[in-house]
């Protein structure tokens, strides 16, 4: 890690003033230098030709190049690679860089020095003389009670009760050996070049000092004026993070290295009981540690407020967030978990470390701020699934795991990833997890390996393992068993039993729990519903036919006047890796396929049972999130001309029954022609069950635009109060009203405000006349 320095340097690397009495000033070209001799030491020129004073400055600039070598270290030279050939590939025989941020003592503890400040006046062409700025580069000694903190020999490692919320003002060098890092630019007054002398009691002499340059007001002479600050330079920035990217590249490779061997030891297992010492798993952390400070460094100065738009673009381009995850942070864990229990004590360093560094990293680089959120649930997932002792500790951390992925999801609702980490922490809840899973299987951008994550619940329920879920209500695992059926597409008895038994108990399981069903009756609505795409199989027709009509319907039209559908935002589909080109020839002969498929048949046949059970609990109002999910299902698949025939075989004359009843408590003739979503009132917010439906494949033009926007507390959001039960009434009655729109299942009556159903098996018979 130290830092090459030859004599034979061309003097253009970095031309020092010779006639300056402090001879810290840096000249990137001989005509720079010229320029700076002729306006400021004009003495030494009046009486010289012109051309041999050039060369005579020239010849006392390669003198000093020679023989002072100090400015290059700091200022950074340019050595350092054009930010143009930057690769993500790092070369083989890779040396050292010059012009490092951070010394090689600071990331070996052992190896310490005391050089003296440098101070170094750094020559802009783009400012004038007098405008030039300073870089200070202090070297501070480290405490050493401070630096043995985490990586003594007598490590035992921090107390298993900490608490996760963790400051994410203070640096992580509050919790371990960070290096000493390089000190900010400073600009201003108080940056002129400074040389201290020796005196017997320098420090006041040097408080007094820089007293002098601060800014105060007469008016408050107590108070201290903020610092005048100027610019950086768009060549300054990006040489400094062409300096930060060579060292980070350099550190990258190295814990590529290290990782890979201790892993492959660790697969061959040819030493099972062997145990790393102290000091090696101290260098470990020390070099992973050097790691998340140079990506730290980098993100600081790539996404600076002056940075030009291409600067800001590099940390997307050359994906330096997921390298900081993989390399920094997620290798080095995965080789300390498969090194439990020995490394348990730092593995809890470790995390405390990445945990501090990356909410760090959430408040001052907010341009990546999914990507830190994301991160911060899985470092608490990791804190989670190492405590073992205290349940309460484990309890704890799965909250906060849980509560970053949330924050996640309501950034990202279609991503369908953050769903499957959340079905994770929602064990030993059996129910809830599969409604996780069938979640992140139905999004609109969904996550394949939740197909495979969803066998773990399965076997148990299944009878294929010996783990057993001893908390599970046997009514929920009866549903289980219907959909792990189809799921793996068993047998037609063995469904029908379990739907059976599911069914059998339903009534008696809701008016047992009563409010409770609420959200349980939303799992089982959108369970139900994943089964008609058949869990995110990538053959879904469903799927492919609703892909079909996302993309028809983000073309522009001529005519724009389809009720509210205006309003709804289209869904990028052609991010689902399940989106096929399907011709519309093709549409008649995939239905045909669909209708006679075992699994669509089957969970079609599994939901509309288990909806025609639940609307014959007129009154219930426990019962309003499942029916306001199944009647949102419904209205979109009205609307597609496709798949609008499979809503024939419902229940249509429980939904007007159930309809009617919600009506005789309400005054119809004032909102029944009002809209759906009343986004003109300012009171109007989400109902509980709006974020757990959106983001579905089914549900990409349901919500209007701006519906979430004015979304409440996460804590907030999910309170039954009296307000959310009428808001529901009404939004179920709206629904209603708009299936009555399409004169083809229901009717509804402006005169006597009742709903009728119409006859379904005409409406059948008719469309297979004309077809």
């Amino acid at each position: 890690m130290t830092q090459a320095k030859t004599a034979d340097a061309s003097p253009t690397d970095a031309l020092l003033c010779p006639y300056c009495a402090h001879q810290g000033r840096i000249f990137q070209s001989f005509d720079q230098l010229v320029s700076h001799a002729t306006v400021e030491h004009a003495a030494y020129f009046t009486s010289v030709n012109p051309q041999d004073a050039r060369a005579q400055l020239q010849e006392a600039a390669l003198r000093m190049a020679i023989t002072d070598q100090s400015s290059e270290a700091t200022a950074g030279g340019v050595s350092t690679p054009d930010m143009a050939t930057l690769t993500l590939d790092t070369p083989k025989d890779r040396h050292s860089p010059t012009g490092r941020k951070r010394p090689a003592d600071a990331i070996y503890p052992s190896r310490r020095t005391k050089p003296t400040p440098t101070h170094t006046e750094i020559f802009d062409p783009d400012l004038s003389p007098e405008d030039s700025f300073t870089v200070v580069v202090p070297h501070k000694p480290k405490s050493k009670t401070r630096e043995n903190r985490h990586h003594d020999r007598g490590f035992k490692g921090p107390k298993r009760t900490s608490s996760p919320k963790l400051s994410s003002a203070k640096s992580p060098s509050d919790v371990s050996n960070q290096p000493s890092r390089a000190a900010p630019i400073r600009r201003g007054p108080s940056a002129q070049t400074y040389e201290p002398k020796l005196t017997a009691s320098p420090i006041p002499q040097r408080q007094s000092e820089l007293n002098e340059g601060l800014r105060r007001d007469q008016r408050y002479p107590g108070l201290i004026l903020q610092p005048e600050s100027r610019p950086i330079s768009q060549e300054q920035l990006a040489s400094e993070v062409k300096s930060i990217y060579a060292g980070l590249s350099m550190v990258e490779s190295k814990c590529i290295h290290v990782d890979r061997n201790q892993t492959a030891i660790l697969q061959d297992g040819s030493e099972p009981h062997s145990r790393l010492a102290s000091d090696h798993w101290q260098a470990l952390i020390a070099l992973h540690r050097t790691l998340l400070h140079e990506h730290h460094d980098f993100f600081l100065a790539s996404q600076h407020p002056s940075a030009s738009p291409a600067l800001r673009r590099l940390a997307a381009k050359y994906s330096m967030p997921a390298r900081m995850w993989k390399h920094g942070i997620h290798s080095f864990l995965e080789l300390l978990r498969r090194r439990l229990p020995d490394s348990i004590d730092y593995m809890l360093a470790f995390i405390y470390l990445s945990y501090q560094m990356m909410a760090l990293l959430y408040e001052t680089v907010p341009a990546f701020e999914d990507t830190w959120i994301e991160c911060l649930g899985d470092l608490g997932r990791y804190r989670m699934a190492i405590e073992d002792e205290d349940i309460r500790d484990r309890e704890t951390w799965a909250a906060v795991a849980r509560s970053w992925y949330s924050k996640a999801a309501d950034k990202n609702p279609s991503v369908g990833r953050l769903y499957h980490h959340l079905a994770i922490l929602a064990r030993p809840n059996a129910l809830q997890q599969l409604y996780y899973y069938s979640r992140s299987l139905n999004c609109v951008r969904p996550f394949p390996s939740a197909r495979e994550s969803i066998l773990t619940l399965l076997d148990p329920i299944l009878g294929r393992s010996n783990t057993s879920y001893s908390h599970t209500l046997p009514v929920d695992t009866s549903f289980i068993q219907a959909h792990g059926v189809l799921f793996e597409k068993s047998s037609a008895d063995q469904f029908e039993d379990a739907r059976l038994s599911f069914q059998t108990q339903l009534d008696h399981h809701i008016s047992r729990v009563t409010a409770k069903w609420k959200d349980q009756g939303i799992y089982i609505a959108i369970t139900n519903l994943a089964g008609l795409f058949d869990y995110g199989d990538s053959d879904s027709i469903l799927r492919q036919i609703i892909n079909y009509y996302t993309l028809q319907r983000s073309r522009p039209t001529s005519t724009s006047s389809e009720y509210d559908e205006e309003s709804r935002s289209p869904s990028p589909v052609e991010n689902d890796p399940y989106s096929s080109n399907l011709a519309e020839s093709d549409i008649p002969a995939k239905l045909t396929a669909l209708s006679s498929d075992f699994t669509f048949s089957r969970a079609y046949l599994l939901t509309m049972t288990t909806l025609s059970l639940v609307l014959r609990r007129i009154g219930d109002k426990n019962v309003l999130p499942h029916v306001h999910i199944l009647l949102a299902f419904f209205c979109s698949f009205a609307a597609i001309e496709y798949v609008a025939h499979f809503l024939d075989h419902g229940p249509w004359n429980e939904i007007a029954a159930f309809l009617n009843a919600l009506l005789s408590s309400e005054r119809p003739e004032q909102f029944m022609s009002g809209a759906i979503f009343p986004t003109d009132q300012v009171d109007a917010l989400p109902l509980p069950e709006d974020y757990h439906v959106r983001g579905q494949v089914w549900s990409q033009w349901y919500f209007p635009e701006t519906w979430f926007a004015k979304e409440h507390d996460e804590e907030d959001r999910y309170l039954e109060l009296a307000s959310t039960t009428r808001a529901r009434t009404e939004r179920v009655l709206h629904l209603g009203h708009r299936l009555s729109t399409f004169n083809r299942w229901i009717s509804y009556d402006t005169q006597t405000h009742t709903f009728y159903a119409i006859d379904s098996s005409a409406n059948a018979s008719s469309d297979d006349d004309s077809s």
